[in-house]
């Protein structure tokens, strides 16, 4: 599954394991594109919310997501804040068996493996309503902030090529 926000490409889920008779789904691990690079996001939880809803909304066959989502995050204390809030999220959209565990293979400190199971109720597509509408909302937040932060040294930049520009130096 590719993602894209507008036009631009963010990354892919790969892989998505769908059940012999479509009825489960599993999601697992984002791939961010490499054009990102060191880019400052803060799209995850929009992305997970997302995903969920264009699943329940287009394949009615689907009745449970299942997600064991990782992230190599080598400090203790942010491992397990990104664990805690992970963990927030997938309850608020009304996912069941949630739980948090060190991730087996990872040879770094604070590296989790958070598994949970969302059901296709109607309870739970008013959680996973609210949270989106939630998310949508702090993204749009993070991406006005990055735009605001970035306006004064596009300006700044401006400034310099206009007084270089005009013999100014």
């Amino acid at each position: 599954m590719f993602v894209y926000d507008r036009g631009r490409f963010l990354g892919s889920l790969d892989p998505i394991e769908v059940s012999a008779d479509r009825s489960d789904v599993h999601v697992s691990r984002f791939l961010a594109s490499p054009a990102l690079g060191s880019e400052q996001r803060n799209f995850g939880p929009l992305l997970l919310v997302e995903v969920t809803m264009f699943l329940a909304e287009r394949f009615p066959s689907i009745q449970t997501v299942c997600f064991t989502l990782t992230r190599e995050i080598e400090m203790y204390g942010e491992g397990m804040m990104v664990a805690a809030a992970r963990s927030d999220l997938l309850r608020s959209i009304g996912a069941t068996d949630v739980h948090v565990r060190p991730k087996p293979d990872s040879s770094k400190p604070g590296n989790f493996v958070l598994q949970g199971v969302w059901l296709y109720t109607e309870d739970n597509l008013v959680a996973l309503r609210a949270a989106l509408t939630t998310q949508r909302a702090l993204y749009r937040e993070h991406l006005s902030r990055v735009r605001a932060d970035k306006r004064p040294v596009q300006l700044l930049r401006r400034l310099k090529q206009w007084w270089a520009h005009d013999g100014h130096r």
